[in-house]
């Protein structure tokens, strides 16, 4: 098994828990705050102060993010009450239509986090390297992410109006096809063509699929048919640049919306999904936890019989404390790795190791099983302190 270091790595830059944390948050302050940035939006609030804030984690920062920008506040409500509408209108119908995109939505979140993955800093790239691979970005975006999301909102469109809901024929339809009956029936308008260029999103999609962009006076041309007219859009290199943090941010939306609707009527859906969760980023979700406790994972090998995590303190509290703290991390790190030892070293705040705590796989699994309470963990793990010695030195 192999998680990519970006993984954990960039959790301080995609979430503010850990800037919180080191502000003095602690974990019941977090968690409050993310619940009351979520709260709002759900029609059933006792569903986010049951889930463990890792599970909802990436959607309250998104949610927090958008609060200046007043079209995306209004897209995510718009989306999420179409997806409401269409449970008011036939609700086993809804449902239905929501749990038959399971597959194709977990896919399409594979897909986005590869992107992530194999995204590079664009500083250095020439205007024309720039090019490429910025629309390399949003075809993927488009074509790979965004696209199933509206083929899963256009079905719950069709529960509303009580028009053909079948799968099969939803996604026969081609890219264009979908955006414009979408363009045609969503009660929410702008999301199919974001301003500030208002061109929909499958022409967006063409362009970066036929590759028909090119240079001219420093600015990047991009060349589209419409009907039977050829059209040109140009942007400058911080424009195209807007553009794709825009897409982004649409696929958040709907996203986000899927979510939140998904979980308020979990008690609704009678089949849990069997969609796989690429590893990679069920561990991703995991560091999200990790950092709302007030930990960043700095390190993880897996080499062997063994799973090694290294976790720094952001905090000033005391050293055996967090470090006991930390340990609670070895049964989920065994759940994700599946190695025959686990062990994780707690790091303080100067990056000196203070605690290393192991388990086997026996006790972990015995905790996973429910065959052993999570209270008894701690008298399972073998302790080591250390009082002074640096992360290298392990």
């Amino acid at each position: 098994m192999k998680i990519h270091e970006k993984s954990f790595a960039g959790v301080g830059r995609l979430t503010p828990y850990l800037v919180w944390a080191a502000e003095g948050w602690s974990p019941d302050e977090i968690k409050a705050r993310v619940i009351s940035i979520l709260r709002p939006y759900f029609n059933n609030p006792s569903v986010v102060t049951n889930l463990p804030v890792a599970v909802l984690g990436f959607e309250a920062v998104f949610i927090d993010r958008i609060q200046g920008d007043p079209w995306a506040v209004s897209m995510l409500t718009g989306v999420l009450s179409e997806y409401r509408a269409a449970l008011s209108q036939n609700q086993q119908a809804s449902i239905e239509a929501l749990t038959a995109w399971d597959d194709k939505i977990a896919r399409a979140v594979a897909e986005f986090y590869s992107l992530y993955l194999m995204e590079v800093d664009k500083v250095e790239l020439e205007l024309d390297e720039f090019r490429l691979e910025i629309l390399r970005i949003i075809g993927g975006l488009l074509e790979a992410c965004i696209q199933p999301h509206l083929r899963a909102l256009l079905h719950q469109v069709r529960v509303r109006r009580s028009t053909r809901g079948d799968k099969a024929h939803l996604e026969s339809l081609k890219f264009g096809e979908v955006v414009e009956e979408l363009s045609r029936t969503l009660r929410v308008q702008g999301l199919l063509a974001p301003p500030p260029w208002n061109v929909k999103m499958h022409i967006f999609r063409n362009i970066a699929q036929h590759h028909s962009a090119s240079i001219r006076n420093d600015r990047i041309v991009c060349n589209y048919r419409a009907g039977q007219h050829t059209h040109q859009i140009e942007f400058s290199r911080s424009d195209m640049l807007a553009l794709a943090q825009r897409l982004q941010q649409v696929l958040g939306i709907l996203r986000t919306a899927r979510t939140i609707f998904y979980l308020d009527n979990i008690a609704k859906i009678e089949n849990e999904s069997t969609s796989a969760i690429r590893p990679d980023i069920a561990f991703l979700f995991f560091t999200v936890g990790i950092a709302t406790q007030g930990f960043e994972v700095v390190a993880l090998d897996i080499s062997g019989s063994i799973a090694h995590l290294q976790v720094q303190d952001v905090t000033n509290g005391d050293a055996l404390d967090r470090g006991v703290h930390a340990s609670q991390f070895l049964v989920e790190l065994w759940a994700h790795c599946q190695t025959p030892q686990v062990r994780v070293s707690y790091l303080d705040r100067s990056g000196q190791i203070r605690l290393v705590a192991d388990a086997n796989s026996t006790d972990c699994e015995d905790i996973v099983e429910g065959r052993t309470p999570f209270e008894a963990l701690a008298a399972r793990v073998v302790f080591k302190t250390h009082t002074g010695c640096s992360k290298s030195s392990i």
